[in-house]
């Protein structure tokens, strides 16, 4: 089990919000990072307050892993820390889907569908005499039925209007190098031609802003009275203009 997620399972919802708005790291509660708060300490009470909706444990387990995911945590590599950004972001994806019916078909029609493909599988001449391969396209089946991960994070942005105009891109052509192309590459361990370490840190900082913004959408706490709106990144921090000519670098 992921450090952060253990460390998260024992936490209360109270704590993990305080954790959250001040970005304290996940092992290291009393420190605050460098980039400073997300939440400005005289709003967090308010925050604490707005953030305190419960959703049923199901849910609520999620969102905890998502807090838990996208919170810091000391000694961790860029590639660990980009990764675990990653799980956060794809929790909060979960969560969305979750409360919503997100299957192209209902199960009784695609378990008919399901049955026809496999008997067409079995019976085309590439595969009739290949009962291995079969096996192995049979087990990809299921994921016909679900909705493709660029068109949920589509809708969880059309569904809180959530603008991430000014970020680096999330889903994207892969040549084009979005965010999912360099989980994608460290999680499968596909290699890079370049990946300097300047480009690879103002990737994560996007994708922990991206996240930072996507779970202060669930919570209800505007992102124009955080630290990770466009307004505040555009005049403090550098990485907010750099991502373009970052991205680049990727080859």
């Amino acid at each position: 089990m992921d450090k952060a997620e253990t460390r998260a399972s024992g936490m209360t919802r109270h704590s993990l919000l305080q954790r959250l708005g001040r970005r304290q790291p996940i092992d290291a509660p009393c420190r605050i990072e460098s980039p400073g708060t997300l939440i400005d300490e005289e709003d967090l009470e308010e925050f604490l307050t707005a953030s305190s909706r419960s959703y049923g444990a199901e849910l609520n387990d999620i969102l905890y892993r998502a807090i838990g995911f996208s919170l810091p945590s000391s000694g961790q590599s860029l590639e660990v820390s980009f990764i675990s950004s990653s799980a956060a972001l794809e929790s909060v994806l979960t969560f969305f889907r979750r409360q919503d019916e997100y299957d192209i078909l209902s199960a009784k029609e695609f378990s008919a569908l399901e049955r026809d493909l496999k008997k067409w599988l079995k019976q085309h001449p590439v595969l009739e005499s290949e009962a291995a391969k079969r096996g192995l396209i049979y087990e990809k089946v299921p994921e016909l039925n679900r909705f493709p991960f660029s068109y949920v994070f589509k809708k969880f942005c059309e569904h809180h209007a959530l603008d991430l105009s000014d970020l680096w891109p999330v889903v994207g052509k892969h040549a084009e190098w979005p965010l999912t192309e360099i989980r994608h590459r460290l999680v499968h361990g596909d290699p890079f031609q370049s990946r300097p370490v300047e480009a690879m840190a103002c990737a994560q900082t996007h994708l922990t802003w991206v996240v930072e913004r996507m779970l202060l959408s669930v919570l209800g706490w505007p992102i124009e009275r955080s630290n990770v709106s466009a307004d505040f990144l555009q005049r403090t921090r550098g990485e907010h203009q750099s991502w373009q000519s970052e991205r680049a670098r990727f080859a």
